[in-house]
Parts: C-alpha cells; structure tokens; sequence
C-alpha cells in the first residue's frame, strides 16, 4: 500500500513538472493580453476584440548574446531573451506590443511596459551604424553608464554629427609604423562621423571614418565627454534623433570632403517623442 502510494505521488510530481513550452507560452499570452487590455485606454472596442480574440506574434530577440570571444566587437552572451507579445491591429499603422523578458521557453515571463511602435522603411546605412555602436556600448561602458542611460542608448537614436575628434586607426595595437602611416594615407579622403547620445551633461560619443553618404563607418575612438568637448569637436550636425530613420540629407550623400573642411553647424537640442 505504501509503495503504491509513492509511486502516484510520483506520476503526480511528474505530470505536475513537465509542462510544455506551448503551456507556458500560452499563459504568457494570456499575460500579455490582460496587460494591454488594462492599460492601453487608446484601444477601441474593436481594437480591444481583435486582442481578445486573435493570436498575437511574438517576437524574440536576446538580451546579449554571442561566441565567447573577447572581441570588443563581439555580443556578449545571455541565455535571457527580450520577447514582446504583439498585436497588429486592422487599420492600425503601429505595432501595439507587450515587453518581457525570460528564458526561451516564457516560463518566467510577465509583462513589463507597452511598446506602440510604427516599422517604416528603415535607412540600412544609418540602422546598421547604431547596431554597432550598441554593441560596442554594451560591451565596453557597462559599468560606466547607469540604468537610466543604457537603457537610452538601447532604446533611443542617437544624433550623426561630423566630427573632428583625434582618431587612433589601430585600436588593436597590431599596426606597424609603417602600416599606421598607409592606413592614414588610405583614409584621407574619408569622413569622420560620430553617433552622439546625449545624457544631459555628458554625452556617450563614438567616432569612426565613413565613405562618403555614410558608408562602411565603423567604431576608432569610443568616449563619455562633457558638452564643451563635444561642441569643440563638433562640425556639422547630420541627422538629430528624430530623424534617425529618415533618408541621409541629400548634400550629405554628395559629400566627399574630410570633415575638418566642413563650416561647424550649431548643434539643435531635439528630444525623441516616446510612446
């Protein structure tokens, strides 16, 4: 009789433990569309039904991720994914979105905030250039930006200026003499760009060289900098936050000359409207 006992408190404890990834993401589902329904006030009762009664997408993205290299350019890794539970509304242009995260299965994911986000034609040159940047941020500022300010530079566009900051072509170290002094030669007719995220006082600053309309930049000189320096290093303003998504200006993608060439332009305080 004991024995028996033990053995369904055994079939219990399994058929109890082993839940299926579709369980779990299903109740995270259910999480999601709660959320949204309780504080999205915006939604119709239309809109509301559509959420009620249809499937949403789920997109998933890592948190870090990556090989193991050491590489400053490498992603670090995380077993950690963002995942957003997502609703495309008929007759709506954005993208209504509950954030979580959790490991890949959603055991453990609840609803942190609602994104409402609109997917137009992204610029690649642009897009690509901020991918970057980021990942150049999350691998080498981690302990020096606080929470308020990584999460600005994961979730917001940063300002393109034209700069003239003092580059360093071998971050590496593994040029030689001679090859440093190709490399200068091979890059002066290149212009020099910096993606810029203001945090009020300083600024996270990243620096490279770019053929002309913003091509093949890529990160020489990475740097948190006060608002004088910046300015003093500052040629021309490109493209400002709110405009990260839009087309490089026409004069921009004509632009050949180095940018110490270039007349300084005054830098514009511009805020991105958040949703």
């Amino acid at each position: 009789m004991v024995k028996k006992g033990l053995f369904l408190v055994l079939l219990a404890l399994v058929f109890t433990g082993c839940r299926s990834d579709i369980y779990y993401q299903n109740r995270a589902v259910e999480r999601a569309r709660e959320y949204l329904l309780e504080n999205c006030s915006e939604l119709s009762d239309n809109d509301a039904n559509f959420v009620r009664y249809n499937a949403p997408l789920l997109l998933h993205a890592p948190v870090l991720h990556g090989s193991s290299s050491w590489s400053v350019q490498e992603k670090m890794r995380s077993e950690l994914k963002q995942v957003c539970v997502a609703w495309m509304i008929p007759g709506k242009k954005d993208l209504y979105m509950v954030f979580g995260v959790s490991g890949a299965r959603m055991d453990f994911w609840y609803p942190n905030r609602i994104l409402i986000r609109s997917y137009d034609k992204y610029e690649p040159v642009m897009i690509g250039a901020i991918k970057i940047a980021r990942i150049y941020v999350a691998n080498n500022f981690f302990d020096d930006l606080d929470v308020v300010e990584s999460n600005r530079v994961r979730f917001s566009f940063p300002y393109l200026l034209r700069t003239k900051f003092e580059l360093n072509l071998d971050p590496a170290g593994i040029m030689s003499a001679e090859e440093y002094e190709e490399a200068e030669k091979g890059n002066s007719s290149r212009i020099q760009y910096s993606l810029v995220w203001k945090f009020g006082k300083r600024n996270m600053v990243l620096a490279g060289l770019a053929d002309h309309g913003f091509v093949n930049w890529d990160v020489s000189l990475a740097q948190i900098i006060d608002n004088n320096e910046l300015e003093e290093n500052t040629v021309a303003v490109v493209m400002t936050p709110a405009d990260a998504l839009k087309e490089l200006p026409q004069e921009e993608l004509q632009a050949t000359l180095p940018a110490e060439n270039v007349e300084t332009t005054e830098m514009a305080e511009t805020d991105v409207e958040e949703k």
